[in-house]
């Protein structure tokens, strides 16, 4: 069980690098939710498995204070539809992202790279935040990426986590579908590729 903890201590660390050297792109006009209900609140509020505790020693992980991640329904670039519950079994790798944000494009190529080395083991899901689906569409022939792009053009799915208000904002999830953590910003692809492939444990 120590081994484990020790284990996910490492991976908050390298997350938390995200902030230092990553940059991130604001929505324009969107107003930040009310985090304190949200997953990306009670995350902050689990100082045990995001950080260090009050005594700055790291605290050990309470089984209980696990978020869940929460089914919901996705519609896919290709028009196809499925269930988040339909991964379970699966590491997924959860990226908010837009055509406009610069740093979301710069990493893309690491999320490609992952899908091919890892196609039995993890699952990219890459949910466009609030564009048109013929702009998304032109995007992703230029790039011809083959991993599953999400429509959330209602902000259906960004809702989940308190509405998104940086990108891009990556989360991690387990084979069990519990939150890893979830980090904003974003550094060059091959900077980024190393760090989700040790985060993600491949």
């Amino acid at each position: 069980m120590k081994k484990r903890n020790k284990n996910k201590t490492a991976i908050v660390v390298i997350l938390c690098m995200f902030l230092a050297i990553g940059a991130g792109c604001g929505i324009p006009g969107q107003k930040e939710g009310d985090l304190d209900d949200s997953i990306l609140g009670s995350l902050d509020n689990m100082g045990g498995q995001q950080g260090e505790g009050a005594d700055g020693q790291q605290g050990e992980e309470n089984d209980s204070e696990k978020i869940l991640m929460p089914d919901f329904e996705m519609t896919f670039l290709d028009g196809g539809t499925a269930s988040f519950e339909e991964y379970r079994g699966k590491k997924v790798l959860l990226n908010f992202w837009a055509t406009w944000c610069g740093p979301c494009v710069g990493e893309m190529p690491a999320f490609q790279k992952l899908a091919d080395e890892y196609p039995e083991e993890l699952v990219i899901l890459a949910v466009n935040c609030s564009e048109a689906q013929s702009t998304v569409q032109k995007f992703n022939q230029s790039k011809g990426y083959t991993f599953p792009i999400i429509l959330d053009a209602d902000g259906a799915i960004q809702a989940i986590f308190g509405g998104v208000t940086s990108l891009p904002l990556t989360v991690i999830i387990d084979e069990e579908g519990y939150i890893v953590t979830a980090s904003e910003g974003a550094a060059d692809a091959d900077t980024m590729y190393g760090l989700y492939k040790e985060a993600l444990g491949l």
